[in-house]
């Protein structure tokens, strides 16, 4: 790493904003190793939709207890203010692995199934 970029946060995009992208900032965040834990890390969660928690969102029933249970602990983490959320961005699309590379140090890929399996 270079000497201008050891002075900076870590910059890593996460492709997915569902509970696993959201997870994987959340953990990112509030590790005390990332580039041992002086500057910490500079995180941006991209999504296809124009809101983040993917299925929690826009394919179970929002009412149910439990599921408000996993909401609300996503958006805490949200809340913090520590992870940019960028919505409307399609991965392929609007940006390609090359965009991402040339601008993070590292990429997740936290994104869900685009249609169902076939399990015979």
């Amino acid at each position: 790493m270079s000497t201008s970029a050891a002075a900076r946060p870590l910059r890593v995009a996460i492709i997915g904003a569902g509970p696993a992208g959201v997870y994987a900032a959340d953990i990112l965040t509030k590790s005390n190793e990332v580039q041992g834990g002086d500057l910490g890390v500079s995180i941006d969660l991209f999504d296809q939709y124009p809101a983040p928690y993917g299925l929690i969102r826009y394919g179970v029933a929002p009412d149910h207890p439990r599921i408000k249970g996993i909401v609300n602990a996503l958006h805490k983490v949200l809340d913090r203010g520590d992870i940019r959320f960028l919505g409307n961005v399609n991965y392929g699309m609007d940006l390609t692995l090359s965009d991402f590379r040339r601008f993070y140090d590292a990429v997740i890929f936290a994104t869900g199934a685009i249609r169902d399996a076939d399990l015979n």
